[in-house]
């Protein structure tokens, strides 16, 4: 039944691909194939997310042994490029990586590349080196979305601080990018500060206590994902200035929508990271087995507010 299963998932991604492009099926699911899932921390939850998305994918199929792992240091790229080493050695048939330097996780895709191993990118982009895929949200579009919603909520007029995600990573690069296109458009918003919190609670509510200290009025603060932003709220409470302020923020969690719920935060952005990693997947048993794969594949985002966070419990 579940070579059965792996005969059809095949087939169905198939349709999905460039016409023109065939490929026998009938041995898809003869061989086994052992996969590894590089995430950029073992300590997000986003990326925990993720790695039970890719055990759930794995598991519809009965070819592919899925090993998950990540970082002991949170965003190390340099551990990354380690891990990816040990899965060339170890012989893995393909390799699946959320890059925590979109520039310097090149040399380790290059190996990859050097060894015949086909690499996949979900949720964050390489800079180098030659992918199979990429799978995500438009990340540029995330952040116009959310600064234009920010500003709509502050009627075009106001005083705003951006917390951004890790230096280098494209997540973060086109997220921050986003916000200030769409603070542009509105001549009587200020972008008073924007600065790091490596995707990290502490490190936002860090980052938060700065710009409070620094900043007698702050009207509104976004931020590229939800970690940074529940601690950015704990800052804002300690200071006595939580109701002064907007916040938007991205992905979804039981504490984020318990805030948008209580109206500490306005919206956030859900981006199905599980379905990223399980067409990460897909995809490169596809390409393993002859199957041209598109070299970017987007799944849309959906905004979440009080009038829908039921739907992402």
């Amino acid at each position: 039944m579940k070579k059965l299963m792996a005969l059809l998932l095949a087939v169905v991604l198939m349709a999905s691909l460039a016409p023109g492009y065939y490929a026998s099926a009938e041995n898809a699911a003869l061989r086994e194939y052992n996969f590894v899932f590089i995430v950029k921390s073992m300590q997000f939850s986003f990326m925990l997310s993720m790695i039970d998305g890719a055990e759930k994918a794995a598991a519809l199929v009965s070819n592919i042994n899925m090993k998950n792992i990540g970082p002991e240091t949170p965003y190390s790229v340099e551990e990354q490029i380690q891990l990816v080493e040990q899965a060339i050695t170890s012989g893995a048939d393909a390799v699946i990586i959320t890059p925590a330097d979109s520039t310097g996780i090149i040399p380790a895709i290059e190996k990859c590349n050097a060894a015949g191993i086909p690499v996949a990118t979900p949720n964050t982009k390489a800079y180098g080196g030659d992918v199979l895929t990429w799978i995500g949200v438009d990340n540029y579009q995330v952040g116009y979305q959310l600064g234009k919603a920010l500003s709509e909520e502050l009627k075009g007029k106001g005083k705003v601080v951006l917390i951004e995600g890790t230096s280098g990573n494209s997540t973060s690069t086109e997220r921050v990018d986003g916000y200030k296109a769409a603070f542009a458009e509105y001549p009587e918003i200020e972008l008073l500060d924007s600065q790091p919190a490596d995707f990290n609670r502490e490190k936002g509510m860090t980052v938060m206590e700065n710009f409070l200290q620094r900043y007698p009025q702050i009207d509104g603060v976004a931020s590229v994902n939800k970690d940074m932003t529940m601690g950015a709220l704990e800052a804002c409470k300690f200071a006595g200035r939580l109701e002064e302020m907007v916040h938007v923020t991205f992905d979804v969690d039981n504490d984020c929508l318990d805030a948008i719920d209580a109206g500490e935060i306005l919206i956030t952005g859900a981006q199905e990271e599980k379905s990223q990693v399980a067409n990460a997947i897909y995809a490169c048993l596809l390409a393993l087995n002859g199957f041209k794969v598109a070299p970017e594949q987007y799944i849309p985002m959906t905004l979440v507010t009080k009038e829908n966070t039921s739907l992402y419990r």
